[in-house]
């Protein structure tokens, strides 16, 4: 009697640590698969292990006309106007460490498409100014910056992140700003660089509507 009580013990405690195993095996890929539905890209090497997730916040819409002073308040409206237009688009950005500490440079690339007069600024992960207003100059809209650079704690053991939120939108200059008759379009690639040199980029787009007569109307 005692030997089958045995048996059965050593059965059920294998078969438990299988379901343990497997449990972990399974979050293990649902973490992973999570991150590159963010478009996570990743870059390791002997001591540097950092992923970059760049993700759609309030996007799907042309973009109008925004005075520059209403852009905290059209990201507070999620990025449409009264009228329930599109008054910016905005972008999560999140860093990744799981290996030591690094200094990070982040930069953006624009290409630009029958479009005059974008403009960008970054929010940290608390909404705060981190990078204020920019309008891009189209002729030199490469290399821009996305702020200081920032210090990426140390994730050797716990995996650290840093998180940013990326606006942009179409400034109104007080005239009609409509440079073509057909839909404009802009594509971005934003770089995050660190001290060792490795690099991680992702993308952004965008387009304008047609007819720029119109402005955003916010309260």
């Amino acid at each position: 009697m005692k030997e089958n009580k045995s048996k059965f013990f050593l059965i059920v405690t294998s078969f438990l640590s299988i379901l343990i195993l497997l449990i972990g095996t399974t979050f293990s890929y649902f973490s992973l698969n999570n991150q590159s539905r963010l478009n996570a890209l990743a870059v390791s090497a002997s001591e540097v292990r950092i992923n970059l997730g760049v993700s759609e916040l309030y996007t799907g819409h042309f973009l109008i006309p925004l005075k520059d002073e209403l852009i905290s308040k059209a990201y507070e409206k999620k990025c449409v106007d009264d009228l329930g237009r599109g008054a910016c688009l905005a972008y999560a950005l999140e860093l990744f460490n799981y290996s030591k500490e690094h200094e990070i440079e982040g930069t953006i690339d624009f290409a630009i498409t029958d479009i005059e007069n974008l403009s960008y600024m970054v929010l940290d992960e608390d909404g705060n100014t981190y990078l204020d207003v920019t309008h891009i100059d189209s002729s030199a809209s490469t290399d821009l910056s996305l702020g200081d650079n920032f210090i990426i704690r140390d994730g050797t053991v716990v995996a650290e992140s840093k998180k940013f939120i990326l606006l942009i939108w179409l400034t109104d200059t007080n005239d009609i700003q409509n440079e073509s008759d057909s839909a404009g379009y802009f594509n971005a690639t934003v770089t995050f660089t660190s001290a060792d040199g490795a690099k991680l980029s992702g993308t952004v787009q965008g387009m304008k509507s047609s007819t720029t007569e119109e402005t955003s109307v916010i309260d």
